[in-house]
């Protein structure tokens, strides 16, 4: 009897640690952020095979389609308001923010998506050259996750950005999404310096080969 009593013991005692490491492991572990990718994007005013859209305000507008991922396997995610930037740069000099959209806060499972998928009025885009065969955005989100984990439930700031290059037909120029990397900026918002560096090459790329063209 005392010999099946030990065992019964052991075999808890065993249970209990495996429990116990399963535990820690889940809610301990440093989470991942989430990733962020674009799916779609599409600027009305770009559409050079539609006249209107460039005279028109009515078409003034710009749709995306935002997919936000919570990659952790054992942690669901919730998000402060996510703020999205959408920044239009005709050439290497200039910059312009053309709209902004808010995400309400949510939260979300492990290993979920969410898509959010909206059309957003801009305050304006004209093609700075005609004869260019792309054009080049800045995508901009800035938000706040926590995990359901204890040990990570306060929130830290996640700030990422991507560069969307959009063809004469409005739509971004290739079909795979467009995934958002983290931003790189310090304390005071600076930090894109490497990314407005390769948008400039591109620009310049571009114009060198209609220049060839021509």
């Amino acid at each position: 009897m005392g010999y099946v009593i030990r065992c019964r013991s052991f075999i808890i005692l065993v249970l209990a640690t495996i429990t116990t490491v399963i535990v820690v492991c889940v809610y301990y572990t440093t989470p991942s952020d989430p990733s962020f990718t674009i799916n779609d994007f599409y600027v009305s005013a770009l559409n050079l095979s539609d006249i209107s859209s460039t005279t028109t305000t009515a078409n003034q507008t710009l749709f995306f389609d935002l997919k936000l991922h919570n990659k952790n396997k054992a942690m669901g995610a919730f998000y402060d308001p996510v703020q999205v930037t959408f920044s239009y740069v005709p050439n290497i000099k200039l910059t312009f923010v053309v709209a902004e959209f808010t995400i309400p806060k949510f939260d979300q499972h492990s290993r979920r998506s969410k898509h959010v998928r909206e059309t957003v009025t801009t305050r304006g885009i004209v093609p700075y050259n005609r004869n260019v065969t792309s054009s080049v955005f800045i995508v901009d989100v800035l938000t706040k996750v926590g995990f359901t984990s204890p040990a990570y439930r306060k929130k830290g700031t996640v700030h990422v950005v991507a560069n969307v290059r959009v063809g004469q037909n409005g739509q971004k120029d290739t079909k795979k999404g467009i995934k958002l990397f983290d931003s790189g900026a310090d304390e005071f918002g600076h930090g894109y310096g490497g990314l407005k560096m390769q948008i400039g090459l591109l620009i310049l790329l571009e114009v060198l080969l209609n220049s060839r063209v021509g």
